[in-house]
């Protein structure tokens, strides 16, 4: 997790949470058996946070097959947003 995204990363796969102007972008990634380039398996823009922290949930599941794991990501995909949009309107108050 750094200022500009939210990572999840787990065995090959790897979901990434973003936030552009006016959406929220989830992105699904995967390197191939040999550990090829990265490919894009999914790829979805949210105008609601809550709906992109649910996306990320759901892809962790799907990545790593685990229900509590992908809990736990949505969770702290969840966190992030609440911390990134009040890191946001900081920075904008001080202009």
């Amino acid at each position: 997790m750094d200022g500009d995204s939210f990572v999840w990363r787990g065995g090959r796969a790897e979901v990434t949470l973003s936030q552009s102007d006016e959406s929220w972008t989830v992105l699904y990634t995967s390197s191939g058996r040999l550990m090829g380039p990265r490919q894009v398996l999914y790829r979805a823009s949210h105008r609601d946070a809550t709906h992109a922290a649910w996306d990320v949930m759901a892809r962790v599941v799907l990545a790593s097959r685990d229900e509590d794991e992908g809990l736990r990501a949505g969770q702290s995909a969840a966190k992030w947003i609440k911390a990134n949009r009040q890191g946001a309107a900081a920075a904008t108050e001080l202009r």
